[in-house]
């Protein structure tokens, strides 16, 4: 596995995490926030754009919207799961 890939994995897990904060917004003003920050990861992906690229306009977007706090909440989340995951799946039985 490599750096780029995990990178790529957890851009993967913050779409999740958007996407079930979308489902469950209370206002739809949320939920637009919440899909202008993250709807162009999938075409980033998919055209091979870096994953430092892609959070790069991700994060720009989240400073124009005024959610870049919530946002770096989402990714210091997710990967802190990642980890817990990663740890238990490697230790032994």
């Amino acid at each position: 596995m490599t750096a780029q890939s995990d990178d790529y994995k957890l851009l993967l897990k913050v779409l999740g995490y958007a996407l079930l904060e979308i489902r469950a917004a209370d206002n739809v003003r949320k939920a637009q926030t919440l899909a202008d920050v993250f709807h162009n990861v999938p075409a980033g992906i998919a055209h091979g754009r870096t994953p430092e690229d892609i959070r790069q306009k991700l994060d720009q977007t989240a400073i124009r919207l005024k959610c870049k706090d919530h946002i770096d909440g989402m990714f210091e989340n997710a990967l802190e799961n990642m980890r817990q995951w990663e740890a238990r799946r490697l230790k032994p039985n």
